[in-house]
């Protein structure tokens, strides 16, 4: 998942979260941060939440990373992985989904109904039969 945001002192971020597992629900999950210099700041998640409780969702995660990216300066982005901190509070501004270039679905193919098939089907059998 692709996402943008704009932080008030240098401008707009793009955000791509990495998930592991088929669908993306599987553990670690890895948050990355490209600032507006080229400047890459990379965050991961292990839960340590023990028993029926919820996880974080996706989006979540992303917003309490750029909380912590943002806490943490944007000049100070390194090369190390961080640790998401789960206890932050999440970014509480405007978050936008890039999504990826989808060409159109292709139209619907139109074909004779069975019942029409089977009509000309039979009379063709008919007149040979004549």
């Amino acid at each position: 998942m692709n996402f943008s945001f704009s932080t008030p002192t240098s401008g707009a971020c793009l955000v791509k979260l990495w998930a592991s597992g088929r669908y993306g629900f599987s553990l670690p999950k890895k948050v990355e941060i490209t600032g507006p210099d080229g400047v890459t700041a990379a965050y991961q998640y292990h839960s340590r939440k023990v028993g029926l409780s919820a996880e974080l969702t996706n989006r979540m995660l992303v917003r309490i990373a750029i909380a912590q990216y943002l806490a943490r300066g944007v000049d100070d982005a390194g090369a190390e992985v961080q640790e998401i901190d789960d206890a932050l509070a999440p970014f509480g501004g405007a978050l936008t989904q890039i999504r990826p270039f989808a060409p159109p679905p292709p139209p619907p193919r139109v074909r004779p109904s069975r019942i029409m098939a089977r009509t000309a089907g039979r009379l063709a059998c008919a007149k040979e039969a004549a």
